[in-house]
């Protein structure tokens, strides 16, 4: 299996739930690299198999810069601690 048919069936399998197919694309999508080439866009942007909002979603997460490109790769971080540490300590005194 390529990175188009894995694609494919990702989005088959992420059909109209957001946060799903936005898991597939930080598998595929780095914060200066993808997996998939450009002829692997183009040929998903055509195909029947992708709901409108998943072709465009997969077309920003690819532009490196944009907000949604952005937004994949924070997903592969790590969040801080303190942020954690911030909470638990709201939670535990109010």
């Amino acid at each position: 299996m390529d990175w188009y048919e894995y694609m494919v069936k990702a989005a088959e399998n992420s059909r109209f739930n957001t946060a799903h197919w936005f898991r597939y694309l930080r598998k595929v999508i780095f914060e200066a690299s993808t997996y998939l080439t450009a002829e692997d866009v183009q040929r998903l942007i055509e195909s029947e198999s992708l709901t409108n909002f998943q072709k465009v979603s997969l077309q920003q997460a690819v532009s490196i810069g944009s907000p949604t490109h952005d937004y994949i790769v924070a997903l592969n971080k790590k969040s801080p601690l303190n942020n954690v540490r911030h909470l638990m300590e709201k939670y535990k005194h109010g």
